[in-house]
């Protein structure tokens, strides 16, 4: 708008001399017409979109981190409140997209910026998979800078937030000797200036067993891990393994405000199978599959007769209509 304005100002100048003719009045009021034009739809576009924006949703973005067996995954959830409730937003057209560090294209190079992105779920939420170069990339990195960001819905405001995570894993140690079976995990973290992994002292570890859907705990409850960054626990010996005759033993560090969740187990052998469900016969009480032979070939008969009986019926309709025609 500043630019129109010297415009004129300039026009001004240069035709000072055609004031006073008929010319220099056109031109004066054919600028001053075509400026005016221009500020009243300036005026306009911005309080459209300061409506549009105004209009527009705003919501919660939580992200934490997950490290299941040195993979890691970045999760995303999306909530807002409404009549003092907290919801979760589930509607959001918009990608959100994922970024190492700062908002930018990929760099090939050393694998920051724009990094995936998804679309939330209807419960409200995402994960973010990391590609497979991101570790090969990023191997000698330690701590990781991940920002997500939202922008271009038509219903809900841009949206960004970030998280730091500092590196660190978990080891899993099986004892099964005699009639006492122990699991030992030991947290461990990335210290720049030991150049190393160190233990980590204080933290709340849960020795685990994982189940089909969940996670099964064992040991002792509120245990923290000892300046070797250990907790331990003794195993249920009467648990039901896997099928395939394996126990897989985890150590979990939950949503940690330095290295949010951790990971790390392990499968060992276990003697203790599930049960398994003896195989129904054909009763008159199984399912479709299994019912009495005898009673599938009487349904089948009963039915084939039923309609055979209305095909027969029909097809004597249209031979009596057809001789009713021929006389």
């Amino acid at each position: 708008m500043i630019s129109f304005i010297n415009i004129y100002m300039k026009a001004m100048k240069n035709n000072f001399l055609y004031f006073n003719t008929g010319k220099g009045y056109q031109r004066i009021f054919f600028i001053l017409t075509f400026i005016s034009a221009l500020f009243l739809f300036n005026t306009v576009t911005i309080a459209q979109e300061t409506k549009d924006s105004a209009s527009r949703l705003s919501f919660t973005m939580n992200l934490s981190s997950i490290v299941s067996n040195d993979i890691r995954s970045v999760k995303v959830q999306v909530s807002r409140k409404e009549n003092k409730k907290t919801i979760a937003v589930n509607d959001v057209t918009a990608p959100f997209k994922l970024y190492l560090n700062e908002v930018k294209a990929y760099d090939s190079t050393d694998g920051t910026g724009l990094i995936s992105n998804l679309r939330i779920s209807y419960e409200g939420d995402g994960i973010f998979t990391l590609p497979a170069d991101f570790y090969k990339r990023n191997a000698g990195l330690h701590v990781f800078t991940f920002i997500v960001k939202m922008d271009s819905d038509p219903k809900y405001e841009d949206a960004e937030e970030t998280i730091s995570i500092a590196d660190a894993k978990i080891s899993i140690e099986y004892s099964g000797e005699d009639s006492v079976k122990t699991a030992k995990a030991t947290l461990t973290a990335w210290k720049d200036s030991a150049n190393a992994y160190v233990p980590v002292p204080n933290a709340e570890v849960k020795l685990c067993i994982k189940r089909t859907f969940n996670f099964l705990l064992f040991g002792e409850s509120g245990a923290v891990t000892d300046e070797t960054g250990q907790v331990s626990g003794d195993l249920p010996l009467d648990l039901p393994g896997n099928a395939d005759g394996t126990l897989t033993i985890f150590g979990r560090l939950e949503d940690d405000e330095n290295y949010g969740t951790v990971e790390g187990g392990v499968s060992v052998p276990w003697a203790v199978l599930p049960k398994k469900n003896p195989e129904r016969g054909r009763t008159l009480w199984s399912s479709g599959d299994n019912a009495p032979l005898l009673l599938v070939i009487s349904s089948v008969t009963i039915i084939v007769i039923i309609w055979g009986t209305i095909f027969y019926l029909i097809s004597l309709l249209v031979k009596i209509k057809r001789l009713g025609k021929n006389h």
